[in-house]
């Protein structure tokens, strides 16, 4: 482990005082392929608390539908955390939910733009600043079931990145420049540690009035890239977290993100 260890346990364990929220474990490592991995794959304890993983550098970040997240070392904040699970379902819109629950954590440093593209990537005016994967491994006979968030969020130098598409950074948007790697994550380890009882429980059901706001392609023309079928948004489901479309031929369909990718044509 990173010696900042220690210093993001001590802050995560503050934020959450008063709280009845458990303090997860707490690593930071200098260098690991995947932090959503790293969690994953980890060997289960005696003290199965929440637990979260930082990286310096990423080698092998992932992205939906087996995409490379790509980003520089020290230039992005690379964060998983993982709860353990029972058996029995997680509600459907949980995905959902963290990116809000992500995006109110870059709104407490003073960042007010962000917005959700469903259904994970976190968006300033048409260009991403990061993204959502979340990873689920079953219990067995001698490990215990995992649900795993990994949060991908651009700090600085996103232009060094030579992507095909547009990507911005923190450095570019926040009042006196990017937030501290480690206070960021400790801020998002915060929302999502007391936000994850209420979307077990519930789903997004006491989040709806976030979601319409935070909902970038509400409203929206888009096409589905697998497709090329265009139609528009009505908005996200808080029950099942799908993306739910009005085409020109009058149906209206839930759009499954395991399913489909779509982009708004408002940006192209």
């Amino acid at each position: 482990m990173a010696p900042e260890s220690a210093w993001l346990k001590e802050r995560v364990d503050g934020l959450l005082a008063g709280s009845d929220v458990a303090p997860p474990r707490v690593e930071v490592l200098e260098s690991v392929d995947s932090t959503n991995r790293y969690l994953l794959e980890a060997a289960a304890t005696d003290d199965e608390r929440p637990r979260v993983c930082v990286a310096h550098t990423q080698t092998a970040g992932r992205g939906r539908r087996g995409r490379i997240w790509q980003s520089r070392p020290g230039a992005s904040l690379a964060l998983s955390l993982a709860w353990p699970i029972a058996r029995g379902p997680v509600p459907p819109a949980y995905p959902v939910g963290v990116g809000i629950g992500v995006i109110q954590a870059l709104e407490g440093l003073g960042l007010e733009s962000v917005r959700l593209k469903w259904p994970n990537d976190l968006m300033i005016q048409g260009a991403k600043l990061g993204g959502i994967l979340m990873e689920q491994r079953a219990p067995g006979r001698e490990r215990p079931g995992r649900l795993v968030a990994g949060i991908g969020i651009n700090r600085e130098a996103a232009d060094t990145l030579e992507l095909d598409r547009a990507v911005t950074d923190l450095a570019s948007h926040c009042p006196g420049g990017a937030p501290d790697g480690l206070e960021l994550a400790a801020r998002v380890v915060d929302r999502l540690c007391r936000l994850h009882p209420v979307l077990v429980r519930e789903g997004v059901a006491s989040l709806e009035s976030e979601l319409e706001r935070l909902d970038l392609l509400r409203g929206q023309a888009i096409e589905l890239l697998d497709d090329g079928a265009q139609a528009r948004a009505l908005g996200i489901d808080p029950a099942s977290g799908c993306l739910v479309a009005a085409f020109a031929d009058g149906s209206v369909r839930h759009l499954h993100s395991g399913e489909v990718s779509v982009r708004s044509l408002e940006h192209v």
